[in-house]
């Protein structure tokens, strides 16, 4: 199955889903068979497993790593492949599952929002190099690799992830800007969080130095 560039991108995308996904569960293939906007949909899968705030030790920093590099290379006109290690690697049956069960039903709700709406500046080079480069610094932000608490340090950066790659997928001039102000305050949000944490490390630090002390 292939998209038909006339319609919905993203809706077809999520119909591709569930019926091709366990014939062709690696991302170049799933790339393969969703042609030229499937970089944006090999984005989105590669951020699907942490729309559920559950802890997935070690797996967000190797997805958020392969997003950033993607958004990097579309930034500047590369071809946005991956090592192959990676592109041809099949997923686990569990995250399988969890892709086709969460992944899906959340690929609807965005589909009500985002539309094709053809924004002649989303178009642009310039554009889609920002929107590139924003999407590469939310790979990095979602493979920090953050304790399970404070929460959501996974979920907010795959949500912006999402917005921002539909809305390109889509050329939605208007999502696109409620995809920026959910980016910043992702952003101004792991900042705070940075910062709590440094203090709770360096209260606990103190705390235990003088415990041995005494």
């Amino acid at each position: 199955m292939t998209l038909d560039p006339g319609s919905n991108p993203l809706s077809q995308c999520t119909n591709l889903f569930p019926k091709s996904w366990r014939r062709s569960c690696a991302p170049t293939r799933v790339r393969t068979r969703t042609e030229g906007r499937g970089f944006y949909l090999v984005i989105i899968v590669l951020a699907l497993p942490f729309i559920v705030p559950l802890g997935l030790p070690g797996l967000s920093t190797v997805l958020g790593l392969t997003v950033s590099l993607l958004g990097f290379r579309l930034a500047f006109g590369q071809t946005p492949r991956l090592p192959r290690f990676m592109g041809d690697r099949r997923l686990s049956p569990a995250l399988q599952a969890r892709l086709l069960v969460g992944g899906v039903k959340f690929l609807r709700l965005v589909e009500r929002w985002v539309k094709p709406r053809r924004t002649p500046w989303m178009a642009t080079r310039w554009a889609r190099c920002a929107n590139a480069l924003l999407i590469s610094c939310l790979g990095l932000l979602l493979a920090l690799p953050f304790p399970p608490v404070p929460p959501l340090t996974n979920t907010l950066p795959c949500y912006c992830i999402i917005l921002v790659a539909a809305s390109m997928m889509e050329e939605d001039g208007v999502m696109i800007w409620f995809a920026y102000a959910l980016s910043l305050g992702t952003i101004l949000y792991l900042v705070i969080m940075v910062e709590v944490l440094e203090k709770v490390i360096v209260h606990g630090y103190h705390t235990i130095r003088r415990w041995l002390q005494q």
